[in-house]
Protein backbone atom coordinates (compact mmCIF):
# COMPACT_ATOMS: atom_id res chain seq x y z
CA UNK A 1 0.00 0.00 0.00
CA UNK A 2 1.23 3.49 -0.81
CA UNK A 3 0.15 6.70 0.89
CA UNK A 4 0.26 10.40 0.09
CA UNK A 5 -0.20 12.75 3.05
CA UNK A 6 -0.59 16.51 3.17
CA UNK A 7 -0.55 18.36 6.50
CA UNK A 8 -0.89 22.04 7.33
CA UNK A 9 -1.54 24.14 10.45
CA UNK A 10 -2.92 27.57 11.25
CA UNK A 11 -3.20 29.73 14.35
CA UNK A 12 -6.73 30.77 15.32
CA UNK A 13 -7.40 33.52 17.86
CA UNK A 14 -9.92 31.49 19.87
CA UNK A 15 -9.83 28.92 22.67
CA UNK A 16 -9.51 25.24 21.77
CA UNK A 17 -13.11 24.56 22.85
CA UNK A 18 -14.45 27.18 20.43
CA UNK A 19 -12.36 25.89 17.54
CA UNK A 20 -13.30 22.26 18.26
CA UNK A 21 -17.02 23.07 18.51
CA UNK A 22 -16.89 24.73 15.09
CA UNK A 23 -14.81 22.07 13.33
CA UNK A 24 -16.73 19.07 14.69
CA UNK A 25 -19.84 20.08 12.72
CA UNK A 26 -19.52 18.54 9.24
CA UNK A 27 -21.51 21.43 7.77
CA UNK A 28 -18.66 23.76 8.70
CA UNK A 29 -16.07 21.46 7.10
CA UNK A 30 -18.03 21.45 3.85
CA UNK A 31 -18.51 25.22 4.05
CA UNK A 32 -14.70 25.46 4.27
CA UNK A 33 -14.35 23.04 1.33
CA UNK A 34 -16.61 25.34 -0.68
CA UNK A 35 -13.67 27.79 -0.80
CA UNK A 36 -12.04 25.36 -3.24
CA UNK A 37 -14.97 25.45 -5.65
CA UNK A 38 -17.24 28.40 -4.81
CA UNK A 39 -19.11 28.21 -8.13
CA UNK A 40 -20.23 24.63 -7.44
CA UNK A 41 -19.53 23.71 -3.80
CA UNK A 42 -19.80 20.16 -2.46
CA UNK A 43 -23.15 19.17 -1.00
CA UNK A 44 -23.90 17.42 2.31
CA UNK A 45 -26.92 15.27 3.06
CA UNK A 46 -28.07 12.67 5.58
CA UNK A 47 -26.06 13.90 8.55
CA UNK A 48 -26.30 11.38 11.39
CA UNK A 49 -24.34 12.54 14.43
CA UNK A 50 -23.77 10.36 17.47
CA UNK A 51 -23.49 11.89 20.97
CA UNK A 52 -20.09 10.23 21.47
CA UNK A 53 -18.88 11.43 18.05
CA UNK A 54 -17.49 8.11 16.80
CA UNK A 55 -19.79 6.49 14.26
CA UNK A 56 -21.31 9.75 13.02
CA UNK A 57 -21.85 9.67 9.26
CA UNK A 58 -22.78 12.02 6.47
CA UNK A 59 -23.19 11.77 2.72
CA UNK A 60 -21.43 14.13 0.31
CA UNK A 61 -21.50 14.83 -3.42
CA UNK A 62 -19.15 16.93 -5.50
CA UNK A 63 -19.41 18.05 -9.11
CA UNK A 64 -16.21 16.90 -10.83
CA UNK A 65 -14.95 19.06 -13.72
CA UNK A 66 -18.52 19.93 -14.76
CA UNK A 67 -18.82 16.38 -16.10
CA UNK A 68 -20.18 14.14 -13.38
CA UNK A 69 -21.03 13.96 -9.73
CA UNK A 70 -19.01 11.81 -7.37
CA UNK A 71 -20.00 11.11 -3.81
CA UNK A 72 -19.49 9.01 -0.77
CA UNK A 73 -19.99 8.59 2.93
CA UNK A 74 -17.84 10.13 5.63
CA UNK A 75 -17.56 8.22 8.88
CA UNK A 76 -16.15 9.68 12.07
CA UNK A 77 -13.56 7.13 13.23
CA UNK A 78 -11.96 9.05 16.11
CA UNK A 79 -13.36 11.74 18.37
CA UNK A 80 -11.38 13.06 21.33
CA UNK A 81 -13.01 16.29 22.52
CA UNK A 82 -10.79 19.36 22.12
CA UNK A 83 -7.91 17.20 20.79
CA UNK A 84 -8.62 15.16 17.66
CA UNK A 85 -11.22 14.29 15.01
CA UNK A 86 -10.68 11.70 12.25
CA UNK A 87 -13.18 11.37 9.39
CA UNK A 88 -12.75 8.65 6.75
CA UNK A 89 -14.37 8.91 3.34
CA UNK A 90 -15.72 5.79 1.63
CA UNK A 91 -13.78 7.00 -1.42
CA UNK A 92 -10.47 6.72 0.43
CA UNK A 93 -9.21 9.98 1.95
CA UNK A 94 -8.79 10.26 5.71
CA UNK A 95 -9.10 13.75 7.20
CA UNK A 96 -7.45 14.31 10.59
CA UNK A 97 -7.97 17.47 12.63
CA UNK A 98 -5.82 18.13 15.69
CA UNK A 99 -6.30 20.96 18.19
CA UNK A 100 -3.53 22.33 20.38
CA UNK A 101 -3.71 25.28 22.75
CA UNK A 102 -1.05 27.90 22.15
CA UNK A 103 -0.27 31.13 24.05
CA UNK A 104 -2.75 33.23 22.03
CA UNK A 105 -5.45 30.72 21.08
CA UNK A 106 -5.33 27.44 19.17
CA UNK A 107 -3.18 25.76 16.56
CA UNK A 108 -5.51 23.83 14.26
CA UNK A 109 -3.81 21.20 12.10
CA UNK A 110 -5.39 19.34 9.21
CA UNK A 111 -3.98 16.28 7.46
CA UNK A 112 -5.40 14.58 4.39
CA UNK A 113 -4.12 11.07 3.77
CA UNK A 114 -4.82 9.08 0.62
CA UNK A 115 -3.83 5.40 0.59
CA UNK A 116 -4.11 2.95 -2.29
CA UNK A 117 -3.21 -0.70 -2.81
CA UNK A 118 -1.87 0.00 -6.29
CA UNK A 119 1.61 1.59 -6.11
CA UNK A 120 1.66 5.26 -7.09
CA UNK A 121 -2.12 5.39 -7.63
CA UNK A 122 -2.32 7.61 -4.54
CA UNK A 123 0.00 10.11 -6.24
CA UNK A 124 -2.11 10.08 -9.40
CA UNK A 125 -5.38 10.52 -7.48
CA UNK A 126 -3.88 13.33 -5.41
CA UNK A 127 -2.67 15.09 -8.57
CA UNK A 128 -6.07 14.79 -10.27
CA UNK A 129 -8.37 15.62 -7.35
CA UNK A 130 -6.45 18.09 -5.20
CA UNK A 131 -3.81 20.77 -5.00
CA UNK A 132 -2.38 19.31 -1.78
CA UNK A 133 -1.04 21.86 0.67
CA UNK A 134 -2.70 24.71 -1.23
CA UNK A 135 -6.14 23.12 -0.67
CA UNK A 136 -5.45 22.55 3.03
CA UNK A 137 -4.31 26.17 3.43
CA UNK A 138 -7.58 27.35 1.84
CA UNK A 139 -9.69 25.08 4.09
CA UNK A 140 -7.84 26.19 7.24
CA UNK A 141 -8.09 29.83 6.16
CA UNK A 142 -11.86 29.43 5.81
CA UNK A 143 -12.08 27.94 9.31
CA UNK A 144 -9.99 30.80 10.73
CA UNK A 145 -12.14 33.44 9.05
CA UNK A 146 -15.40 31.84 10.25
CA UNK A 147 -14.23 31.26 13.82
CA UNK A 148 -12.62 34.65 14.32
CA UNK A 149 -15.57 36.55 12.81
Amino acid sequence: MTTTTYKRSIHIDAPVETVFDHVEDPRNFYAALAALSPEDPPKLTDIDTKPEGVGSTYQWTFHLWSLLYIGGTMTREEYVPNERIVDHSSTGPVWTFTFEPDPDGTTLSLAMELSTKVPLLDKLEAAIFSKGDQDLDAILGSFKKAIEA
